[in-house]
């Protein structure tokens, strides 16, 4: 058991938390939510031990043990990859220090009774535990986590800090601590690894209290949600979808008090404003005075506080903003992308998804024109401005300027006056924008970055990972930026929620190691939908498939397609998407079945006016025989719609796996 009571912890003049108290069964899986700053990182450390608050005690069961992940920590960067993973073990190191004192001792006074019981002891523990096989074990971690078998005895230094990242959090599961105390694991993580991290919290033997702000992992991962608002903690029972609808019912309740209450507050200060100088009503206005003063005024979560956004219109451009023309590029002898060629449109918004390895941000970064292909190319449309947000961009701010300052120097001349309100958009009060740039969280630091594109003369967006760092309110402003704005737009993110609210169209990319029964021929397709529309087709179900690591064809990947629980997804998620799929493959056979009789209809029509047309009667009208063309114009016109349409349905059933 790990509990908390009485926490109270300010800096300075603020309070971050105000008696906070929580007691956490073994075995909990709890997402710790909040609006950025409202102390989560802080609230996790002195569970940790690792920060001592003001007054209140954090106590835990007898023996329990925690392992703690920071956001951000700095490993030695001559360790290798497999061996930080092994300081994972070292509770069972240090029984094996102690094990060899032991048996010296032993060697000396074989008949030491007390030494033998506990080097049985030892040796009892490290066999349960796994030691001896720890091998294993440290290398299915690290391949959940993405790392291939060659890279677990490189150096850490010849990896990036996103990679540091996830050797660490490898360390801390394989801890197997009683709780694991994780913030924010899922920053530097793709879409295949959050699906085995999420796997593995739902199968781990202890419990779990973890800072995320992707919704798709937390629903996949906890039972419970602790939210921190205003220096108090609650607890809500369910998973974060059911979190925040109770959440939402609560603010519209909460908001409808709170019109009530500032009514009421207004009528008061009215009242006091009017006879304040008037003696034959000193006492009332002394008695409103004292109302006002007790009132006890409600507040409004600011992570769940309904924000909007409007973005000036982009620049105008060319119908067509890019064209990939059998793009390839290499590093040496390793393959990254392969002849890939597609168009984007004016108002597109592509989401690129893809497994470890695929080439993503490479791709991203050939299109901002920061890499170039080695084959094939890229052609920008005319008008073509481009904004690029890499995943370091907000590690990229510069010093000695506040973020008005930066904002406004990145603003055109029709967004300078709006600079203001765009900063109270993305969650800079009155209160912060005047801060200097080198206080800001990273959460702070990339909304910053990312106002500043936006308020840019720019029509085509690039954004690799853009809600790393970015809590959930952040997120939902970004995606409503995004969903709404005129211009095209290029994003990369693991965060499944945030693809669906933002994209209009799909690039599914293969990595080039991965069997090649696991992909399309070529390594890559374009989905032309939604990345919701995209998760229920057949091409979807293929590139899930791959996610998990199954093969297609397979039991696993059988059992999955049927709406079984599957490796990494709850059995409801696919049994709706399952039924969501038979759904559609119904629509559209119903709507082909229609077509078909159509075109037999206008065919038969056609053949009829032809022969009419053929008649002395008629071609030797004008009047008949002008109205006979237009009726044939008009049949022909609408045979090739339905022709058109018939191959479109055609090609999304074949899509699904279904021949027509």
């Amino acid at each position: 058991m790990l509990s908390a009571t009485g926490l109270h912890l300010a800096f300075g003049p603020q309070t971050i938390l105000d008696g906070v108290s929580v007691t956490l069964d073994p075995g909990v899986r709890a997402g710790l939510v909040g609006a950025n700053g409202s102390g989560k990182t802080t609230f996790l450390k002195i569970l940790a031990e690792d920060t001592v608050p003001d007054a209140g005690e954090v106590t835990r069961g007898r023996n329990a043990t925690l392992a703690y992940l920071p956001q951000r920590l700095d490993v030695p960067a001559e360790e290798t990859i497999s061996g930080l993973a092994d300081r994972g073990f070292r509770a069972e190191h240090t029984l094996v220090s102690e094990r060899a004192q032991l048996a010296d001792r032993l060697s000396r006074t074989p008949d030491d009774t007390a030494a033998l019981a506990r080097l049985a002891e030892i040796d009892d523990t490290l066999e349960r535990r796994g030691y001896h096989e720890r091998a294993t074990e440290i290398a299915r971690v690290l391949h959940g986590l993405g790392f291939a078998q060659d890279d677990l005895h490189r150096p850490l230094g010849e990896f990036s800090g996103g990679w540091q990242m996830r050797a660490s959090l490898a360390r801390t599961l394989l801890t197997r601590a009683d709780f694991l105390l994780l913030d924010e694991p899922t920053n530097y993580l793709d879409s295949e690894a959050r699906l085995w991290l999420a796997d593995f919290i739902r199968g781990y033997d202890g419990g779990v209290v973890l800072v995320s702000h992707d919704r798709a992992f937390l629903d996949d991962s906890v039972s419970i949600i602790l939210e921190l608002f205003g220096g108090r903690l609650r607890r809500y029972k369910g998973s974060y979808s059911e979190y925040e609808a109770r959440r939402t019912q609560e603010l519209e309740q909460l908001v409808k008090a709170w019109a009530q209450q500032q009514e009421e507050i207004r009528r008061q200060e009215e009242f006091i404003r009017r006879f304040r100088a008037k003696a034959s009503k000193a006492r009332q206005v002394q008695s409103r005075v004292k109302t006002l003063e007790k009132t006890d005024r409600i507040e409004i979560p600011q992570h769940l506080r309904p924000i909007s956004i409007s973005l000036p219109p982009p620049p105008h451009c060319g119908d067509q903003v890019l064209e990939l023309d059998g793009v390839t590029r290499r590093y040496d002898s390793h393959l990254v992308l392969e002849d890939l060629q597609f168009t984007l449109r004016r108002g597109q918004r592509l989401a690129v998804v893809g497994l470890n390895g695929a080439g993503k941000s490479t791709l991203l970064r050939i299109l901002a024109g920061n890499d170039t292909p080695t084959a094939g190319s890229v052609r920008t449309g005319t008008g073509v401005q481009i904004a690029y947000y890499a995943q370091d961009s907000a590690d990229t701010l510069p010093t000695g300027t506040s973020v008005y300052d930066y904002l406004a120097s990145r603003a055109s001349d029709e967004a300078l006056p709006r600079v203001r309100s765009m900063l109270g958009s993305f969650l800079f009060d009155e209160d912060a924008i005047d801060k200097p740039l080198d206080v800001l969280s990273g959460g702070e630091r990339s909304r910053l970055v990312i106002a500043g594109l936006l308020v840019q003369p720019a029509n085509l967006l690039i954004l690799d990972e853009p809600t790393n760092h970015l809590d959930m309110t952040s997120q939902e402003v970004l995606a409503r930026a995004l969903s709404s704005y005129q211009g095209s737009a290029v994003v990369v993110s693991h965060d499944r929620h945030f693809l669906r609210a933002v994209s209009t169209d799909v690039l599914a990319l293969w990595p080039h190691s991965i069997d090649r029964d696991q992909r399309p021929p070529q390594a890559w397709r374009y989905y032309p939908g939604s990345y919701r529309e995209f998760e229920g087709s057949h091409l979807g179900e293929v590139f899930a498939t791959a996610e998990r690591g199954e093969t297609p064809g397979s039991a696993t990947a059988a059992s999955s397609a049927a709406g079984s629980t599957g490796a990494n997804r709850p059995a409801g998620d696919d049994y709706a998407r399952q039924k969501a799929l038979r759904g559609e493959v119904r629509r559209l056979q119903r709507r082909e079945h229609e077509v078909l009789e159509e075109m037999e209809r206008l065919e038969h029509e056609h053949g009829d006016i032809q022969h009419a047309m053929s008649l002395e009667e008629n071609y030797t009208d004008p009047e008949r025989i002008r109205d006979l063309q237009d009726r044939l114009q008009r049949n022909e016109a609408d045979q090739h719609r339905a022709g058109a349409e018939w191959e479109s349905l055609v090609t999304s059933l074949q899509e699904l796996g279904v021949e027509s």
